[in-house]
């Protein structure tokens, strides 16, 4: 694409950019229907998936998540282990909306997901083999978790386990895996609560 890109999101095997117009467009693995077009044939070039709208999208592991401009939150691919927090496990073949209103952004993990809210608000929900959804135990979760209230300005789901957010005093806190110290605490602890890794300063975080 040569001009008019406003965000891309690239995830395990497929790739969601949003064009300054508002559409969204899908290209990559789609064995999960994850392109949302209906079906599970990969695709190399890229395909319009919604034409106006989209102010945000995010690419994971085997789901995608979108967010429009009118706060509502849209999810299409695997939702196997609860990654849209719809209290079912169905899998979407197309873009399904989670959410009406009230979502500033969304981040598509290893098969679970973080959502913030406009209030400032942070859920989770989806996979927890880690303790990534920041509820204290491992058990995945089918509906949204919430871990703060207020004060979360962004957050990223990595496609490891591993969760990171910013808060809007410019702290950063993580959950989740920590095999490889990804946390930043000095150890290899996976956490299931979230741990202060930046005090301030911090503008924003992406879990890899």
């Amino acid at each position: 694409v040569s001009s008019g890109v406003s965000s891309v999101s690239a995830g395990k095997s497929h790739s969601l950019f949003v064009k300054t117009d508002g559409s969204l467009w899908a290209m990559g693995a789609n064995t999960s229907s994850q392109l949302g077009d209906g079906a599970t044939t990969n695709l190399s070039t890229p395909l319009q998936v919604v034409s106006s709208g989209v102010s945000s999208a995010s690419a994971g592991l085997n789901h995608s998540l979108f967010v429009k401009t009118d706060s509502s939150l849209w999810a299409m691919g695997s939702n196997a282990r609860g990654a849209f927090g719809i209290d079912t496990s169905t899998d979407s073949p197309t873009p399904f909306v989670i959410l009406s209103s009230g979502v500033a952004s969304a981040s598509a993990g290893g098969e679970f997901s973080l959502i913030v809210g406009t209030d400032g608000s942070l859920l989770s929900t989806g996979r927890n083999t880690y303790g990534q959804l920041g509820n204290v135990d491992t058990a995945d979760a089918l509906s949204t978790f919430q871990i703060l209230a207020s004060g979360v300005s962004s957050a990223s789901a990595g496609l490891g386990g591993t969760s990171l957010f910013v808060k809007t005093n410019g702290s950063l806190w993580g959950m989740g895996n920590n095999q490889y110290s990804q946390l930043g605490d000095d150890n290899t602890t996976n956490r299931s609560t979230p741990v202060l890794i930046e005090s301030s300063g911090v503008l924003f975080a992406d879990a890899g």
